[in-house]
């Protein structure tokens, strides 16, 4: 018993240092306008030796992915947490809606960051999949009111009206338009899209 918690308490204190690494990356990425960072400025920002940043990741590319797919794993638990899969499909979008914007707003800057990155191959490929991944989700969803004749657009009018608003693009814009209110923006896109999309329209929670 004592060695089990020994081994759990070092396994949580690794997830803890990986974490605290990454948050630290972002933030230097933030402060740096989205400028190349150095390890060495991450390391000393995470509060740790530079050769124990490298026994975790090889290069700067390495630990900029390793961020971001802590974020996609974060984002997909915080969407399927919100999922309503026996729900009507218009409230399943509106939990997915709030979820992600949600997940956007916590990211904030650092988030902006990580998608402006234009030298990271690895990097590319993890975005691409997060958003097939949300492609994918969202479509589930349209072909299901599809084959039950609720949408009132074709469903590949709905998937880009969907995929549109749940990006962080669209998170964007809208929070522009209501002076920084997720929660706003969130009904907003989930009212826009009933709208658009469905023959009727039951009531959207507030």
């Amino acid at each position: 018993m004592p060695r089990r918690y020994s081994m759990q308490t070092r396994h949580r204190a690794s997830e803890e240092a990986r974490t605290r690494i990454f948050d630290a990356t972002l933030d230097a990425l933030v402060a740096s306008g989205g400028q190349q960072v150095t390890m060495q400025e991450i390391a000393e920002r995470a509060d740790v030796a530079l050769r124990t940043l490298y026994n975790h990741f090889s290069s700067r590319d390495e630990l900029l992915t390793a961020a971001f797919d802590h974020h996609t794993a974060q984002t997909r638990a915080a969407v399927e947490d919100l999922g309503l899969p026996d729900a009507a499909p218009e409230h399943q979008l509106q939990h997915i809606i709030k979820a992600y914007y949600s997940r956007y707003e916590q990211m904030g800057p650092r988030l902006t960051v990580l998608l402006a990155q234009q030298d990271a191959p690895e990097l590319d490929e993890q975005i691409r999949a997060i958003r097939r991944w949300r492609r994918t989700l969202l479509n589930s969803i349209v072909e299901r009111a599809h084959r039950d004749g609720r949408l009132a657009v074709s469903a590949s009018a709905a998937l880009a009206l969907a995929y549109t608003l749940t990006s962080h693009a669209g998170w964007q814009t809208l929070l522009d338009t209501f002076d920084g209110d997720t929660a706003s923006a969130a009904r907003a896109a989930t009212e826009a899209l009933t709208s658009a999309l469905f023959h009727q329209q039951p009531s959207v929670d507030h």
